[in-house]
């Protein structure tokens, strides 16, 4: 049933039609402001530097199965100035329109004498969020201090890509686009070819926050969240058919996530699921389990551990099984730091929209 999109893909996109109606209404379109200091990060990529005890395979490698030193994703959001407009307090909650550029790029070191990075992901993308945050009442419709939801839809435009022009398939030679034959078979080239698409991609995420005190030192928060995503062929780098034939048409899938907040450290437990659709043969989904420490005093940075079992996420290794554990570092970094001359703070405070 993964292998053509399905009326149920489509279902999510109805509910980002009706957050997109709710932001247009009335009572959530007054007052906008923009905030170009410290924007606001809702459901966004986050870093990554980790080792792993697993061993990489590629086809066409003389070298492998080889050892993983280690590997790093770089996903810093840049934000373009935020708009926002009412509060946490207000009758409506508080809504955001964001647009941030992520360089995201995924980088390979393989435990080899010249120590190499292998041919890295560049995932580089543009995202538009609608996001939506409010604090929930009773149902005497008494605000209650320990509770609250958010909401988000993210609208992605991106493309990945290995910076490589060899020939896709391993039966052929030559360099893209001029390769002999011209209908090539698995095996990939999976050491030097050729692999590039665009992509459009849209995410739902919710959020639920309880047992919040007031100053936000402890709580608990459970969400989850779902996309789906379409490879196209339009602009530089689009898929092209053949490759589009193997990867397939898209991917689809959720994640579920809590969290747990003491004296402002933070614990993190996240499930995943991903399954691509229209390729040939099919390929099976891919699952991912991963917690986290975040230390208040790392003042964004983490340790963490993660399951993996599927396909490999790295550009043309696709067809590659694997079962991974990655262990390390993860960043989560707010986009910008507001700095203030001592003793003016409550000007800037009323000079400045956030």
């Amino acid at each position: 049933m993964w292998n053509a999109p399905s009326r149920r893909l489509a279902r999510p996109w109805l509910l980002a039609l009706r957050l997109l109606m709710l932001l247009l209404s009335p009572g959530a379109g007054a007052d906008w402001k923009l905030e170009y200091s410290a924007p606001t990060p809702l459901f966004l990529d986050r870093s990554y530097l980790f080792v792993s005890p697993n061993r990489i395979h590629r086809v066409g490698d003389p070298e492998s199965p080889e050892r993983l030193l280690f590997e790093g994703q770089i996903a810093p959001n840049l934000f373009f100035p935020q708009l926002h407009t009412g509060g946490l307090k207000a009758p409506h909650g508080e809504w955001f329109l964001s647009a941030v550029f992520t360089p995201y790029i995924r980088l390979r070191l393989l435990d080899l004498e010249s120590r190499p990075v292998i041919p890295p992901s560049y995932i580089p993308k543009l995202t538009f969020q609608v996001a939506h945050l409010r604090r929930l009442k009773e149902a005497e419709g008494r605000a209650h201090n320990g509770r609250g939801l958010v909401l988000a839809a993210n609208f992605i435009l991106g493309h990945h890509s290995n910076g490589q022009n060899g020939c896709f398939f391993a039966n052929q030679t030559g360099v893209d686009p001029h390769c002999e034959p011209k209908e090539g078979e698995p095996p990939l080239n999976e050491v030097t070819g050729s692999f590039s698409t665009n992509f459009l991609r849209g995410e739902l995420h919710g959020q639920y926050a309880f047992s919040v005190d007031p100053r936000l030192d402890n709580a608990w928060l459970v969400g989850g969240g779902s996309f789906l995503e379409f490879n196209v062929s339009l602009g530089p780098g689009g898929i092209t058919d053949e490759q589009r034939r193997v990867y397939g048409d898209g991917n689809a899938g959720f994640n579920a996530r809590v969290e747990r907040i003491w004296k402002q450290h933070r614990f993190r437990g996240e499930v995943a699921l991903s399954m691509p659709f229209g390729e040939m043969p099919g390929q099976r989904a891919t699952v991912s389990a991963e917690v986290a420490a975040h230390p208040y005093w790392g003042a964004g940075f983490g340790v963490f551990a993660r399951y993996l079992h599927g396909q490999d996420y790295y550009n043309i290794l696709f067809l590659e099984k694997v079962s991974l554990w990655h262990f390390g570092l993860v960043f989560e970094v707010s986009p910008a730091a507001r700095l203030r001359l001592e003793g003016v703070e409550e000007d800037c405070d009323q000079a400045e929209p956030r």
